[in-house]
C-alpha cells in the first residue's frame, strides 16, 4: 500500500496545454550512468527507437534513451536514483527529500527540482519522459498524453517479487537494463542472507509482529508488510487475524493473534502525532495488557520508509524485521 496521496490541484487552460504541448523538446546532454543493453520492447525500425507497454495497456514510443525523467512517486526516485544519471531526472517528488519515508535524502539533493503530481507542474519541466503510479487518477496521465508528454504508467508493487519486476520493468523503459538486472541481483544477495540466518529458527518456533501505523495501513493478506514478514521468517498478525491490506486490526483482533513484537512507527504524515506519547499509550492501553509483546515490553520501532518502500529498499524492512525478532540470529 503506497503511504502517500499526492495533492491534485486544477489544471492548466487546455489552451496553454497545447502551447506548452508545442514547446516540449526531446533534449540530450544526459550523461549515461553506466553502459547498458537495449531497452526491452519492440524497436522502431530505422529510427533508433524503441516502445514499451504500460501497466494499462498503452504503447509508449520512445525516439531514444530518456534524458528529461520526471519521477511522480517516492518508490521511482529511489528506483530512478540507482539506475540513471542525476543529470538525467528534471524532477523527484517532494517526498524524496522527507527522511520518514524517503532512502535517498541526501542522494536527492543532487535534483533541485522537486515536484507534485499535477499537470501544471509537470509540463513546465518539458520532460521526454514522465513515471507516474497507477494509483494516481488517470485523469493525469491522459492529459500529459494530449500535450505530447510521453508517460510510463506502472504497477504498483505488493509482493517482494513485484517489487524486483518494477525494477527491471522501468530500467528496460528508462534504457538502462544492465543496471537494473543488477540492482535485482543485489537484493536477492541481500534477502538471501537473511533467508541464511532465520533457517536457523526451530520448526514451529516462528514469532506473531505486528505493526501499528499512523497511516493506519498495518499490514494483512497482499499487503508488502506480510511479504516483509515471510521473508523475515515471522508470522504477520494481521495477515492471521484473516485481514486485508485495506483493514485495520481492532484491539480485541490484537488480543487475540497475541503477537510477540509490536513494530512502532517513527512517521506521522500530519507531522502532529507524538510518537513517544503514542507509543506510552499503546504500552499503557487496559485493553491489551494480556498481550505478550505489551508483557514483555517487546514493541519496537522500526523506520517507517523501510517497511513503507516499494523500491530496493524494501530489502532492508526485511533486515530491520529479522533483526528486530530474532536479535540472538544476527
Amino acid at each position: 500500500m503506497t503511504l502517500v496521496n499526492l495533492a491534485k490541484r486544477p489544471f492548466l487552460h487546455w489552451s496553454m496545454l497545447v502551447v506548452l504541448g508545442l514547446l516540449l523538446l526531446f533534449t540530450g546532454g544526459c550523461t549515461e550512468k553506466n553502459n547498458s543493453s537495449s531497452p526491452q520492447g519492440k524497436s522502431i525500425a530505422g529510427s533508433g527507437g524503441y516502445e514499451v507497454v504500460d501497466s494499462t495497456g498503452y504503447v509508449l514510443q520512445l525516439p531514444q534513451k530518456p534524458q528529461k525523467i520526471v519521477s511522480l512517486s517516492i518508490s521511482t526516485d529511489e528506483i530512478l536514483m540507482a539506475l540513471v544519471a542525476p543529470e538525467c531526472i528534471v524532477a523527484l517528488t517532494h517526498w524524496s527529500g522527507d527522511s520518514g519515508v524517503s532512502n535517498i535524502v541526501e542522494q536527492a539533493k543532487i535534483v533541485p527540482k522537486k515536484v507534485q503530481a499535477n499537470a501544471e507542474s509537470v509540463i513546465a519541466l518539458q520532460p521526454d519522459l514522465v513515471i507516474i503510479p497507477d494509483w494516481l487518477p488517470p485523469a493525469l496521465p491522459q492529459t500529459l498524453r494530449e500535450v505530447g508528454i510521453p508517460v510510463y504508467v506502472y504497477k504498483t508493487a505488493t509482493t517482494i517479487d513485484e517489487v524486483k519486476q518494477s525494477i527491471t520493468t522501468i530500467a528496460h523503459v528508462v534504457g538502462e537494463a544492465q543496471a537494473g538486472e543488477r540492482l535485482v541481483a543485489e537484493m536477492e544477495t541481500q534477502l538471501a542472507q537473511v533467508n541464511e540466518k532465520v533457517r536457523q529458527i526451530p520448526a514451529g518456533s516462528q514469532q506473531v509482529v505486528i505493526r501499528f501505523s499512523s497511516m493506519g495501513d498495518n499490514g494483512g493478506k497482499g499487503s508488502t508488510f506480510e511479504d516483509i514478514c515471510r521473508q523475515a521468517g515471522v508470522i504477520e498478525g494481521a495477515a492471521l487475524a484473516g485481514l486485508s491490506r485495506e483493514d485495520v486490526m481492532s484491539k480485541e483482533q490484537i488480543v487475540s493473534v497475541n503477537p510477540d513484537v509490536i513494530l512502532l512507527p517513527v512517521w506521522d504524515y500530519s507531522g502532529k502525532t507524538d510518537m513517544k506519547k503514542f507509543a506510552e499509550d499503546v504500552q499503557n492501553d487496559p485493553a491489551l495488557q494480556s498481550v505478550k509483546a505489551i508483557r514483555n515490553k517487546k514493541m519496537i520501532v522500526v523506520p517507517d520508509r523501510h517497511l513503507t518502500s516499494t523500491s530496493q529498499y524494501i530489502v532492508l524492512g526485511v533486515q530491520d524485521v529479522a533483526r528486530a525478532v530474532y536479535p540472538q540470529y544476527f
